[in-house]
């Protein structure tokens, strides 16, 4: 019997899975699966033409909808906002068949949805001493301004019981609404003075609407008016949750809870459905999770690639940051908890200190997660990376201080439109926010518009002449001996790459060009790949005032003849056409031969 090896194929920079390798060729091709990447695809696949067996065997690709997915693999098209499923078939020749030696298997591929956010926002309390709601930006999701000169954006006094706010957490959710959760608390009252959540709704992270949860009332007579502490509410929107209306989704609410009657002896996470009108809770606290020890802080995100949810928990009095997955978010109707598995063999954070509210969230257009937290008695935030939300890497510590000191809170990807909008409403000033567009349109798919595969990041030309102050242009002109430094932004951006007159080339996003004459004169010319790998360019025209070296912008000039290139040198302003005997028109006819300046 021919002994048949054990094969792998390379698809998105991971391995093709399969069942033991049966006896026959056919067998074996039906049994591969895709890498689970192809769940939520980001970049272009790596299609191979053979795959290996016990010889080459050709393999073709075919793409249900060219639209998204090219035949070759490669990412034509996304929607806006939702990933689009695509058939992927490989065409596999069975070395082994007669009359019909091609053998077919299909994959379903989904290509990741374009994400229409430019920046980030963070969302927190400052201090126990000040338990009121902050903002702050970001252009990368790590290095953060304060919004609204350091002051809060949502005071405490106006919406809370207890006169305090603590461990805001913000949904963007599918109905067009932002759900915000809070800690009820004053911190000077104790640790255990804390009997419930205030709930906020906003369609513009301006202006919330609020209700309170205070649990004695709520929950009269029941065990659960007995809580010391309704610890780090979050939420989280289930899809499946049937309204009764027709529609169906509705924000989970999840939280920590201790009781001082013995029933609830250690903080646990409970959950409850809201109302319609995130007003109030739906029935009962249901027990959502229990590790046998206190546990707070919980954050729930759900990763598409291997389709679980996964719960980052704070190991109250043990320290660090563990996690559990679950196949689905509740069960039974929403009614019991999911069935969490996984075991916190090593903390998760990157660092020896004491830290708690750990947030997760995923960087705008790529896949990659960040996880942070609070190094609370050591004055600063750690940010750490994963592709997989299994292993984590050390980022950067940020710096809490001044007008940022961030405390329990969540970051949310925004649009430019969402970050024009805040920075009206609470001026920042000393922010300057990048902004990614949407791609063009190439297509409709239906009735949704289908874009480009990306989008650069808008180049923002700063120029300043000598020690002069910085102008937002692309045209300077300048005196023979001068100093150009052009620096635009972003300033925190990733690749940078200029081509110039006089051989100048350069990766460096400022550049200082000294004593300058009329070799420095035309255009400098840079490309800014972002960190999804889109590029923009930008033109930035430097004209040197150097009688000796006259500037001729040929770039806008077609050259026929001496004579024709002096008129077009000469001229100021209006286009000048000429036919193809160098005659002039009075009109610009049409593929007609022109001189223009």
């Amino acid at each position: 019997m021919k002994k048949v090896l054990p094969v792998a194929i390379i698809l998105a920079g991971a391995a093709f899975a399969q069942d033991p390798v049966p006896s026959a060729f056919w067998e074996t091709a039906s049994k591969y699966v895709v890498d689970s990447s192809a769940n939520d695809l980001y970049t272009d696949m790596n299609l191979p033409d053979t795959i290996r067996m016990y010889t080459k065997v050709p393999v073709t690709w075919e793409s249900s909808d060219t639209l998204f997915l090219g035949h070759d693999g490669k990412i034509r098209g996304r929607l806006v906002g939702e990933n689009k499923e695509v058939t992927l078939t490989a065409n596999m020749v069975n070395l082994e068949a007669g009359d019909n030696p091609v053998v077919k298997k299909q994959y379903i591929v989904s290509i990741h949805g374009y994400e229409p956010y430019s920046n980030y926002l963070f969302v927190y309390f400052p201090a126990n001493d000040n338990e009121n709601i902050y903002y702050a930006l970001s252009n990368d999701g790590y290095n953060f301004t304060a919004m609204n000169g350091g002051k809060r954006v949502v005071a405490a006094d106006t919406v809370s019981l207890k006169k305090g706010l603590r461990d805001p957490h913000v949904l963007r959710a599918p109905d067009g609404w932002f759900y915000m959760v809070n800690t009820d608390m004053k911190s000077s009252e104790g640790w255990s003075s804390n009997r419930g959540m205030v709930l906020m709704k906003s369609k513009d992270l301006i202006n919330w609407k609020h209700s309170t949860v205070h649990f004695p009332d709520r929950y009269k007579g029941k065990n659960f008016a007995n809580v010391t502490r309704v610890w780090a509410p979050e939420t989280f929107w289930d899809d499946t949750y049937d309204n009764g209306d027709g529609t169906k989704g509705r924000p989970l609410v999840y939280y920590s809870l201790l009781t001082n009657d013995g029933t609830i002896e250690y903080d646990q996470v409970f959950f409850n459905y809201a109302n319609k009108d995130f007003t109030d809770l739906e029935g009962d606290p249901i027990h959502f999770f229990d590790r046998g020890k206190s546990t707070i802080d919980m954050d729930i995100v759900y990763n598409p690639v291997d389709k679980l949810y996964h719960a980052f928990y704070k190991n109250e009095g043990d320290g660090g940051i563990c996690k559990v997955k679950a196949q689905s978010l509740t069960s039974a109707k929403g009614t019991k908890a999911p069935s969490w598995f996984g075991q916190c063999k090593n903390a998760l954070q990157q660092t020896t200190e004491a830290v708690e509210g750990a947030g997760v969230f995923k960087l705008i257009n790529q896949n990659s997660w960040v996880l942070m937290y609070d190094c609370y008695m050591n004055g600063h935030y750690q940010f750490t990376s994963s592709s997989d939300l299994e292993n984590f890497k050390f980022v950067q510590d940020t710096k809490t201080s001044g007008a940022f000191t961030p405390r329990h809170g969540t970051i949310l990807p925004i649009t430019a439109q969402e970050t024009a909008a805040l920075m009206k409403a609470f001026p920042t000033s000393d922010f300057e926010p990048r902004v990614i567009n949407i791609p063009d349109s190439i297509g409709v798919c239906d009735g949704k518009k289908v874009v480009a595969p990306c989008s650069g990041t808008k180049i923002i030309p700063y120029v300043k002449v000598g020690d002069g102050s910085w102008n937002e242009t692309t045209d300077l002109k300048v005196e023979k001996g001068a100093s150009v430094t052009f620096g635009p932004h972003p300033w925190d951006g990733k690749i940078w790459s200029w081509e110039g007159p006089n051989g100048f080339k350069s990766t460096d996003r400022e550049n200082t060009l000294k004593n300058m004459d009329g070799d420095y004169s035309g255009y400098y010319t840079v490309t800014y790949t972002n960190e999804t790998g889109c590029k923009s360019t930008a033109r930035i025209k430097i004209v040197v005032n150097d009688p000796e070296k006259p500037f001729i912008d040929t770039t806008t000039t077609l050259v026929r003849n001496n004579r024709d290139y002096n008129r077009a040198v000469r001229l100021k302003r209006n286009p000048v056409y000429f036919d193809l005997l160098g005659n002039r028109l009075k009109s610009k006819p049409r593929n007609a031969m022109y001189v223009e300046r």
